[in-house]
């Protein structure tokens, strides 16, 4: 019983550390100030993010957001996660967690690198964590999430380029 007992636990333990990311990256003619500018605004993600909805929350350091999802392959659902970085200019991220820590969380972030010359290039990645994280990963919506993801940088690129101009 003890021997069973400890196998469970040791294979819940191994699984709480796998992952997969899923990530897309994009190459916008702005300085780095202008697109973290328009990644931190979430009031007028209406303007460029067709996926991504923002319904309330704290944008700052630790701050909390709400946000609705309408990705394709997927049912719109709302999310509530914590800001987990804020680099200025450079790193934003959020997490999500499902249920308990570990179990299947998943930490959204934009990268941002000064090309020079006015030019910045965006990396748009989430990790996704936990003992589910695998299981997750074959569903539909993860299966089209890299689309989503391509789309959401050409959108943001579109934005932050056409305010560029402006």
């Amino acid at each position: 019983m003890w021997i069973i007992l400890a196998i469970v636990i040791l294979v819940v333990l191994l699984l709480t550390g796998t992952s997969f990311e899923i990530r897309d990256e994009i190459e916008i003619n702005a300085p780095t100030e202008k697109v973290w500018a328009a990644i931190i605004d979430f009031e007028h993600y209406k303007e460029w993010n067709s996926q991504l909805s923002f319904l309330g929350g704290t944008v700052q350091p630790k701050g909390k957001l709400h946000l609705k999802l309408s990705a394709a392959g997927a049912k719109p659902y709302e999310f509530k996660p914590d800001i987990s970085y804020w680099q200025k200019n450079e790193q934003f991220a959020w997490i999500a967690k499902t249920g308990l820590p570990r179990i299947f969380d998943g930490e959204h972030f934009f990268e941002l690198k000064d090309l020079g010359n006015g030019k910045t290039r965006v990396i748009n990645r989430e990790e996704y964590r936990g003992v589910l994280s695998q299981l997750f990963k074959q569903l539909p919506m993860m299966k089209t999430a890299p689309d989503g993801f391509r789309k959401m940088n050409q959108e943001l690129k579109d934005y932050v380029e056409h305010k560029n101009q402006q």
